[in-house]
C-alpha cells in the first residue's frame, strides 16, 4: 500500500534522524485527504499521543492546514528540546490556546463563537521546526503536509491574564536568539485573527475522529517567520503585554 510505504519512510526518518531525499513520485500524497491520512497513520504506528495541534493559513481568507504535535515534544517554558547540529532547527514566535472543554464530533459544525468560548487560556509559544526531508523547500507541499508540516515541537509560556481583551490582529511580537533580536513584527500572522483557525481545526479534526479535548494546545501560526537557532542558544518569543516563552535547542 502506497500510504504504508511513505509512512514507514517518515517513521524511519524520525527514529534514525536520517532525513529523506527525493521521494518517488508514486509515493507522494495525491491530495490533502491522503496527506492527512498519512499524518494519522504515522501517529497510530508510532503509538504516540497528540498533545497539541498547529494550524495556519496563508491569508485571512485562504484554506487553513494543520498537523498534530506529539506528546513529549510539547514542553513548558523555560524548556529544552533535542535537536541535531545539521537539522532545520527553525523557531517561530506564535500564540497558542489551551482548549478548556471537549469538542466531540457532531452532526452540526461548531461555529467560531462556540469554539472561542471553549478556549481556557492563551499562551505565548515557540514552535520548533524540523523536517524529515533533507530539503524541505524542494519537497512537494503535500508531502510536507504529511510530515506534520515540519513540526518538531512546541514550547508554551504562562497563561495570559485577561487574554480575551487582546488585540489579536496587531500584537507586537519579538523573537530573540542568543540575546540578539532576530525579528520584530506587528500583526505578523498572515492568517489574521486566530478565531477562524481554531474553529476550522475543531471541525476538521472532529471529522477525522481526533477531536479537540480539554487540555490540548492549539498554536496558530508564526508572527515572526522562521529563523534558525544554533544549538544551546536561548530563544525567547516575547509578545508585548502578553508575556514570553523561552526554549533552548540542545544536541550533540
Amino acid at each position: 500500500m502506497v500510504q504504508e510505504r511513505l509512512a514507514a519512510l517518515l517513521i524511519q526518518a524520525r527514529i534514525s534522524g536520517q532525513r529523506l531525499g527525493d521521494i518517488p513520485a508514486d509515493l507522494a500524497p495525491r491530495d490533502e485527504d491522503a496527506a492527512y491520512a498519512l499524518q494519522d497513520l504515522v501517529a497510530d504506528k508510532l503509538g504516540v499521543c497528540v498533545a497539541a495541534w498547529k494550524v495556519g493559513a496563508a491569508s485571512p481568507a485562504s484554506q487553513p492546514s494543520c498537523a498534530p504535535i506529539f506528546a513529549g515534544h510539547v514542553v513548558k517554558s523555560p524548556a529544552h528540546l533535542l535537536a541535531t547540529r545539521d537539522g532545520l532547527n527553525g523557531v517561530e514566535a506564535e500564540l497558542a490556546f489551551r482548549i478548556g472543554r471537549d469538542l466531540p464530533a457532531r452532526a452540526t459544525p461548531y461555529d467560531e463563537n462556540e469554539v472561542w468560548a471553549a478556549i481556557e487560556s492563551l499562551h505565548v509559544a515557540i514552535e520548533y521546526l524540523e523536517s524529515r526531508f533533507r530539503d524541505r523547500n524542494a519537497t512537494p507541499d503535500l508531502a510536507v503536509l504529511a510530515d506534520n508540516i515540519s513540526n518538531g515541537g512546541l514550547c508554551w509560556g504562562p497563561a495570559v491574564e485577561g487574554w480575551r481583551q487582546t488585540d489579536f490582529v496587531k500584537p507586537e511580537a519579538r523573537l530573540v536568539i542568543d540575546g540578539e533580536e532576530a525579528a520584530k513584527a506587528v500583526g505578523g500572522n498572515a492568517a489574521g485573527h486566530p478565531k477562524r483557525l481554531v474553529a476550522w481545526l475543531a471541525n476538521h479534526v472532529a471529522r477525522r475522529g481526533r477531536p479537540l479535548t480539554a487540555g490540548i494546545l492549539v498554536t496558530t501560526g508564526s508572527h515572526t517567520g522562521l529563523h534558525v537557532a544554533p544549538l544551546r542558544a536561548p530563544v525567547v518569543a516575547r509578545f508585548t503585554g502578553l508575556g514570553e516563552a523561552q526554549l533552548t535547542l540542545v544536541g550533540a
